[in-house]
């Protein structure tokens, strides 16, 4: 059977005393089963497309009881169509003849029906997305408060719905983020966008936080174009912070030492000579082991690994608060360091020198070494170098001690007044 619905039908009708159909204006003429010359409950048995007997016994009780009716029901037309149709009647005077007597229309409404059907289905979708999302959802007004949320937000973060409901959605929040996050609103609310997704941390019932990543966008009434509060779609990300973290911290390590790495050393004696009201020198010691290649050729690589993590231990036991040692690759250690003048450095030199003289031992082979470096020492002012500088400079440094053999470590041209 067809569904395509053209055009609109209508038809105004009356009855007679016997309440048989005597006049019926149809448009268009010869749609629907013709109503003139049979009564209403007979129009309705060859008309009504389903088995619905309720619609019968609507339109009898309002006969019989001489009542206006006002009834919707299916039909077949004549061009293979299925329509739904709204028959409505009227009682005339009762005083001028059979109460059979009626007049009345019948409007297509196939449209209408169709639209409601439509918008139903999709309020119903849409409920069963929200209603089964693993993301949370909710819905605000335009004065910040929650008016819906999921299922899926009571049971991630604790609060029932009952809880939330007309509360501001700045006060789950975590202290910090409540103005940044009103601030995001307030742009919607005044027809901005937001097209980054937001991070803060949402409070639990059970007192901690746990980190969203939440999209919003605004909701307009179509009628006015006045924004009318905001949807927001939230998602934990939580787990996703830390696994991030922890790429950080990794992509920040020696994969051997477990010390620090090259990458992490420039972000830290940057971030040292950006400290400007820090008076302190800035000082990079470059650590080029003696020795380290003969273990190595002589005894194979697992001895070597093996060398290297240990000194990588040994100079880490040693660090004082206020240093950290690196590890740049192959035998080359380096370590940062705040001191006040160059006796500070030449005393963290030593100690390492000291540190390292004491014997290693070689599982492997069961045996034990001595390994030595030459030290090279770069010192700036924050906010007067680099750390590449520092790091060539004391790289440079390491050198000349290296070339001199009479000695354990360099400093690289440092200022006649330190």
């Amino acid at each position: 059977m067809s569904t395509t619905i053209k055009p609109i039908l209508s038809a105004v009708w009356s009855t007679n005393t016997l309440g048989i159909c005597i006049a019926s204006q149809e448009s268009p003429a010869g749609l629907m089963p013709a109503l003139k010359g049979v009564t209403l409950r007979e129009w309705l048995s060859i008309a009504q497309a389903d088995e619905d007997a309720n619609i019968a016994l609507l339109l009898t009780a309002a006969l019989d009881r001489v009542l206006p009716f006002h009834i919707e029901v299916p039909i077949n037309c004549l061009d293979g169509t299925l329509r739904h149709v709204i028959m409505s009647g009227l009682p005339g005077d009762r005083s001028e003849g059979s109460h059979l007597q009626y007049s009345g229309f019948v409007l297509d409404v196939t449209g209408q029906r169709k639209a409601l059907e439509d918008a139903l289905r999709t309020a119903a979708e849409y409920r069963l997305l929200i209603e089964n999302s693993t993301d949370l959802i909710a819905h605000c007004d335009a004065e910040g408060r929650y008016v819906s949320i999921s299922p899926s937000y009571s049971e991630m973060i604790g609060w029932s719905a009952e809880e939330m409901l007309g509360q501001q959605v700045t006060d789950f929040l975590h202290p910090d983020d409540r103005a940044p996050a009103a601030a995001v609103l307030h742009t919607i609310f005044t027809g901005g966008e937001q097209p980054d997704v937001v991070e803060v941390h949402k409070m639990h019932r059970n007192g901690h936080y746990i980190t969203l990543g939440t999209k919003a966008c605004g909701v307009t009434d179509p009628s006015t174009g006045k924004n009318i509060g905001a949807v927001l779609v939230s998602r934990d990300i939580t787990r996703d912070k830390e696994k991030m973290l922890q790429l950080e911290q990794q992509a920040m390590r020696d994969a051997l030492t477990g010390l620090p790495n090259r990458a992490w050393f420039f972000k830290q004696v940057d971030g040292m000579l950006a400290q400007h009201q820090d008076p302190r020198y800035v000082t990079v010691l470059f650590l080029d082991l003696n020795g380290f290649k003969a273990v190595n050729d002589s005894m194979g690589h697992a001895a070597g690994d093996s060398l290297l993590q240990q000194i990588g231990e040994r100079l880490q036991s040693c660090m004082a608060p206020d240093e950290s040692v690196t590890r740049l690759g192959g035998d080359e250690f380096v370590v940062a360091a705040r001191c006040p003048d160059r006796k500070a450095a030449s005393a963290i030199a030593e100690r390492l020198i000291a540190s390292l003289n004491l014997p290693f031992s070689i599982s492997i082979s069961n045996s034990a070494v001595s390994i030595g470096a030459a030290i090279g020492v770069s010192q700036a002012r924050p906010a007067t170098s680099s750390a590449k500088l520092l790091l060539q400079q004391a790289d440079t440094a390491m050198y000349q001690a290296k070339a001199r053999r009479d000695v354990s470590y360099q400093f690289f041209c440092l200022p006649s007044h330190l």
